[in-house]
């Protein structure tokens, strides 16, 4: 973890000053956040963390006028009942528990997410004022169009993302692609060539964090079993009783949840999805640690990214 937090640290560098925006007070964050089934874990991280994000930066930069936003996107491409959130540019970060709490992962139809209408919210949607841009977009999946998502069933979308793209890129908005799982790798890598060929500052990099315990597959709870291979294999235990768990790349891991104090009474011909966390007995000091370092994560990336834009020698 820490090679790799070097390496983000070293692209961090690189990237381009806008010499313009550093003159100008104004500073706005845009959060672009999955939030379809396997992503609760951060949508609470933001609901927990905008806050101290806000305190830290007003502390280390205190001269500037920092905003912040949200769009929480889904898949409407690819199931019609997903629909996008959005939470406007505000200094008033005492919201956002309230504002985001209500906000549940869910959705999110075959494996790509709709990129393009994220990327459209935000060049509509945000009130962006003068001064700094930035867009921190934080996915455990790639994008629709097979430039970006090869075996991608909506290849027109490829074009709609592109042009969304070429309309930040005008705006200077800067960008920090945050790698979750190697599924959105290629999306990210094609989004940063796209945007660098029209002048932009579109940086990936590895969001650090643990990954879930191997006895715990919390990626896709809530989402429809609508994935090829995406639901993993019940399996009996010495009890009798049917675990089930799903990967992150909804392919072949067999969800095997042993040991665990599971529902009484438990009906075996309910639907595998009555089994949730909150009915697994052993589980909660290990997810606790493990969204306490989502949470850690979360702020460390954003203020890290902020400070390679503010710390860039003019």
């Amino acid at each position: 973890m820490k090679d790799e937090n070097n390496k983000n640290m070293k692209k961090v560098k690189n990237i381009l000053s806008d010499e313009t925006s550093k003159d100008n007070n104004d500073f706005d964050i845009l959060f672009l956040v999955d939030a379809t089934g396997s992503m609760s874990s951060y949508i609470t991280a933001a609901k927990e963390e905008t806050k101290n994000i806000s305190n830290e930066l007003r502390k280390l930069y205190p001269e500037k006028m920092f905003k912040y936003g949200y769009i929480f996107y889904r898949d409407p491409i690819d199931s019609k009942y997903d629909k996008h959130e959005v939470i406007d540019l505000t200094d008033n970060v005492n919201s956002f528990p309230e504002k985001i709490g209500r906000i549940q992962a869910e959705g999110g139809g075959d494996s790509p997410e709709d990129w393009a209408g994220a990327y459209k919210l935000a060049n509509e949607k945000i009130s962006w004022r003068n001064g700094t841009k930035v867009i921190m977009h934080l996915t455990d999946a790639g994008a629709h169009g097979k430039l970006f998502t090869k075996n991608d069933k909506y290849p027109e979308e490829e074009a709609k993302l592109i042009a969304e793209l070429e309309k930040c890129a005008e705006k200077k908005i800067k960008i920090f692609g945050y790698v979750i799982d190697d599924e959105c790798q290629n999306s990210f890598n094609e989004c940063s060539k796209i945007y660098r060929s029209k002048g932009g500052s579109f940086e990936v990099l590895k969001f650090l964090a643990i990954p879930p315990p191997k006895d715990i597959h919390m990626s896709d709870f809530g989402r429809p079993f609508d994935k090829p291979g995406m639901m993993g294999m019940g399996m009996m235990n010495n009890m009798g009783m049917m675990n089930m768990g799903m990967n992150n790349m909804g392919m072949n891991n067999m969800g095997m949840m042993n040991n665990m104090n599971m529902m009484n009474n438990m009906n075996m011909g309910a639907p595998p999805m009555n089994m949730m966390m909150n009915n697994m007995a052993m589980s909660a000091p290990t997810m606790n640690h493990y969204q306490m370092n989502i949470n850690q994560n979360f702020q460390q990336n954003a203020i890290n990214s902020i400070k390679s834009i503010m710390d860039f020698p003019k």
